[in-house]
């Protein structure tokens, strides 16, 4: 009876041991593993200088599983915000620190009943709204704002530094890793944010809250 008891206990474990863990994802083809810094303090420390308030960074380590190099890009990871449904697609160091850096207005609830507006940002005409699957040209809701930063003629610093950490955009059979920078707006917390990757490997959601 005791062995009884021990074989159902190591086949309940085994079991359990198969729920995606915080900051894990993965199937057949493609394993992520990743965390996010949200502290401002720590991203600085991070990179060796300060890029300002409103960004989330993670740190990501993509293992292809496939026989052929999978091909691996940041272009592949979207964060999201379930506190407030804000969807943001990766972003390049050039749109951080670059010299086509953008000042990017969030949009309001639009008045009279009109419906709502974009609650995050955009970049390049894409959308990270509300209610939305993915991401899609313009938006429905209204307009945004996204003009040149004034006064910066010259790339900053740090740009050279995001560019040397950044997750490459590469095909690989061996592990990649680096980093991915996202913007969202307003406070937020680790628990609250999912990273969901589309791309050569499939689809894949990164959870941050731990299982029940």
């Amino acid at each position: 009876m005791k062995y009884v008891s021990l074989a159902l206990f190591i086949s309940l474990f085994a079991f359990a041991e198969k729920k995606p863990l915080p900051g894990q994802a993965g199937n057949d083809d493609i394993e992520l593993v990743g965390s996010i810094m949200i502290d401002r303090d720590e991203i600085k420390q991070a990179l060796g200088g300060d890029i300002g308030a409103g960004y989330v960074v993670a740190r990501m380590k993509v293992t292809p599983k496939t026989e052929k190099p999978l091909r691996i890009s940041p272009d592949d990871f979207t964060i999201v915000s379930r506190k407030d449904g804000q969807r943001t697609v990766a972003l390049s160091p050039g749109q951080i620190a670059g010299k086509g850096a953008l000042v990017v207005k969030a949009a309001a609830e639009q008045p009279g009943g009109l419906g709502t507006m974009t609650n995050g940002p955009i970049w390049g005409g894409i959308g990270m709204g509300r209610g939305g699957g993915g991401n899609s040209k313009g938006t429905q809701s209204g307009t945004v704002e996204a003009t040149p930063a004034k006064g910066d003629d010259k790339d900053n610093p740090l740009l050279e530094v995001l560019k040397a950490k950044v997750l490459p955009d590469t095909e690989s059979l061996e592990p990649v890793q680096g980093l991915l920078y996202f913007t969202i707006d307003g406070k937020i917390k680790q628990k609250d944010l999912a990273i969901i990757y589309k791309g050569a490997g499939g689809r894949l959601v990164m959870e941050f809250l731990n299982p029940k």
